[in-house]
C-alpha cells in the first residue's frame, strides 16, 4: 500500500510539473504572438494582478481568440502598449530563458531566434549573450529595416528601464552598422537626440542617456551641434542640479574647436566665432550662479570655461601685447563674484554658505590650474578686503574642510 501510495505521489507531482510546464510554454508562444501582432509596442508595463484586473478586457485582434484565458488573464495590448501580470513574470521568463538556451546551439531560422531574444530581452534586458546572439543575426543579413526594427526594441525597453547599460551599449552598436552602411546620419541623430532627452525627461540624473548623446556628437554636423547647444539651454536652466547635462554642453563646445580646426577656417575667423561661444557660455553660467546658490554643477562648468578662456586670453597677450590686459579684467570679474558671494546673507536653507564656499574653492582651483595668474588672483583679493586665499578659506568654508583644503594646496600654519 505503502509503495502503491507512493507511485501515486510521484506521479501526481509529474503530472502537475508537465502542467507547469505546459502552461509557461502556452504563456510564451503567446506573448511572442502579441509581439508579432503588433511590432509597433512602444511602452510596457509589469502590473500587479489587482492593477491588472483593472484594465478590463484583454487584447484586441486577431490572437484574442486564439488564447482567451491567457490573454484575458494575464496579458493586455492596446494602442501599442502592453501590460503583463506580475504573477507570471518568473514562470515566463523561465520559459523564455530555457527556450532560448535549447535553441542558441542547435540548427534554427533566424526568424525564430529573434523571436525568442525580443521575448527574453523584453523579460531580462541583461542577458548579454542574447544580445550578442541578435549581433550575429543581423551581422549575417545587412538589412537596413531590421536596424531600425533592432532600434525600435531598445527603445521599448529604454521606456520601462532608462539606465540598463547593456541596451544602450547594443542601441550604439546597431547606430554604428547604420553609419557604416548609410552616410547621411543627420536625421537618425536627430531622433536619437530628442529620444535622449524624453527619457532624460523620466529618469533625473541619467548619465548613461547623456553618455549616449556625448557619444552622438562625431556624428553631428556643425549645424546640428551648433542646434544641440541652444536647445540645451532651456533644459540645463530647469535643471542647474544635474551635472549631466552641463557635461553635454563642454562635449558640444570642444568638438565644435575640433571642428573648426578640421575644416582649417581662417585664423581669425576661428578665433572670433570661439570667443563669441565662449563669452556667452561665460555669461550665462554667471547668471546661473547668482540666480540658483550653492549649485555644485553651475561652479565645475564654470571650472572648464574659465580655464579654457584664462588661457586663451594668455596666449593673445603673448603675440599681441596690449596696455590693457584682459586676463587682469577677467581675474576681476570672478574676484568681483568671488566677493558677493562671500557677502551674501544668511538664508534660513544654508545656500548662501554653500555658495561661498563653492566660490572659494573656485577661486582655489583657478590659483592651481593656472599658476601664471596666481599673483595677479593675490593682487585682487587685496582690493575686496581680503589678506589672500587663506583668508578666502578661513571665511568661506566649514572647519572641516577648511583645513583639509589648506593643507592640500600647502596653506596651513
Amino acid at each position: 500500500m505503502e509503495q502503491e501510495d507512493e507511485s501515486a505521489g510521484a506521479a501526481a507531482e509529474q503530472h502537475a510539473g508537465g502542467a507547469e510546464e505546459q502552461l509557461a510554454d502556452d504563456l510564451l508562444h503567446h506573448f511572442e504572438r502579441i509581439l508579432h501582432h503588433d511590432p509597433l509596442i512602444d511602452e510596457v508595463g509589469f502590473l500587479h494582478p489587482t492593477q491588472f484586473r483593472s484594465l478590463g478586457c484583454g487584447q484586441d485582434g486577431d490572437s484574442a481568440s486564439q488564447a482567451p484565458e491567457l490573454q484575458h488573464r494575464y496579458f493586455w495590448c492596446r494602442e501599442h502598449k502592453l501590460a503583463i501580470c506580475s504573477e507570471i513574470l518568473p514562470k515566463l521568463y523561465r520559459a523564455a530563458r530555457d527556450a532560448y538556451f535549447k535553441a542558441r546551439n542547435a540548427p534554427l531560422q533566424a526568424a525564430r531566434l529573434m523571436s525568442l531574444t525580443k521575448a527574453l530581452l523584453i523579460l531580462c534586458p541583461d542577458m548579454l549573450t542574447a544580445w550578442n546572439s541578435r549581433k550575429m543575426v543581423l551581422l549575417e543579413k545587412h538589412d537596413f529595416e531590421k536596424l531600425k526594427d533592432e532600434l525600435q526594441l531598445c527603445a521599448l525597453i529604454l521606456s520601462y528601464s532608462p539606465k540598463n547599460e547593456s541596451t544602450w551599449s547594443h542601441r550604439r552598436w546597431v547606430l554604428k552598422q547604420v553609419a557604416e552602411q548609410h552616410q547621411d546620419m543627420a536625421e537618425l541623430v536627430e531622433k536619437e537626440s530628442v529620444l535622449v532627452k524624453e527619457i532624460a525627461e523620466r529618469s533625473k540624473m541619467n548619465y548613461r542617456a547623456w553618455r549616449h548623446r556625448c557619444w552622438l556628437i562625431p556624428y553631428m554636423t556643425r549645424k546640428q551641434a551648433l542646434d544641440e547647444l541652444k536647445k540645451s539651454t532651456r533644459w540645463s536652466e530647469l535643471h542647474v542640479a544635474d551635472n549631466c547635462c552641463f557635461h553635454y554642453r563642454r562635449s558640444l563646445l570642444l568638438a565644435l574647436l575640433d571642428k573648426c580646426l578640421e575644416n582649417g577656417q581662417d585664423s581669425l575667423s576661428w578665433k572670433s566665432e570661439t570667443y563669441t561661444l565662449w563669452k556667452e557660455e561665460l555669461r550665462w553660467n554667471e547668471m546661473l550662479i547668482r540666480r540658483y546658490q550653492g549649485r555644485e554643477s553651475l561652479w565645475n562648468h564654470r571650472r572648464f570655461l574659465s580655464q579654457w578662456w584664462i588661457q586663451q586670453l594668455l596666449d593673445v597677450e603673448e603675440t599681441c601685447p596690449s596696455t590693457t590686459s584682459q586676463v587682469d579684467l577677467f581675474i576681476t570679474q570672478e574676484i568681483g563674484l568671488l566677493s558677493e558671494c562671500l557677502n551674501d546673507p544668511v538664508d534660513e536653507f544654508g545656500e548662501s554658505c554653500i555658495q561661498a564656499e563653492l566660490s572659494a574653492l573656485y577661486i582655489l582651483w583657478v590659483s592651481k590650474q593656472v599658476p601664471a595668474v596666481k599673483g595677479k588672483l593675490e593682487e585682487r583679493l587685496h582690493s575686496v578686503s581680503v589678506v589672500g586665499l587663506k583668508d578666502v578659506l578661513v571665511r568661506a568654508c566649514r572647519p572641516e574642510k577648511r583645513w583639509l583644503w589648506m593643507n592640500l594646496v600647502g596653506l596651513a600654519d
